[in-house]
């Protein structure tokens, strides 16, 4: 019964579990992070350097690489912090507005291990 709840709550996080969605980010941040002509420059490692962040020049895959620093027990978690960056002020925040906040657009479905596991892609910088 327990993993029949899960999937329910799987399925209204991701949509359907067989994977009939488009995967439209497949390199999840390193897909949305990016330069486009005649828009703002949303790359992390431009959007880190505006709020003080240290050099992250040495990062290879994102956010895989993150965990060098980010350590699983830290308070608050990596995933805590990006979660709340993402959906922050909704109707001004451009990952909701923009790519209409969906779970998807970071996370993949493994069907048959019954994990959500975080995209990640090279660096684009």
């Amino acid at each position: 019964m327990k993993m029949g709840i899960m999937a329910l709550v799987l399925i209204g996080l991701f949509g359907s579990i067989t994977g009939a969605h488009a995967n439209d980010y497949p390199q999840g941040c390193v897909d949305c992070h990016v330069k486009s002509e005649g828009e703002l420059d949303f790359r992390l490692n431009v959007l880190l350097k505006q709020i003080g962040h240290r050099w992250i020049k040495t990062l290879e895959t994102v956010p895989d690489d993150c965990g060098r620093c980010h350590e699983p027990d830290d308070s608050p978690t990596l995933g805590e912090l990006l979660h709340a960056i993402h959906y922050a002020v909704p109707q001004s925040n451009t990952y909701v507005t923009k790519y209409d906040g969906k779970c998807i657009n970071c996370h993949e479905m493994d069907a048959k291990a019954g994990e959500a596991r975080v995209k990640s892609g090279p660096t684009n910088w």
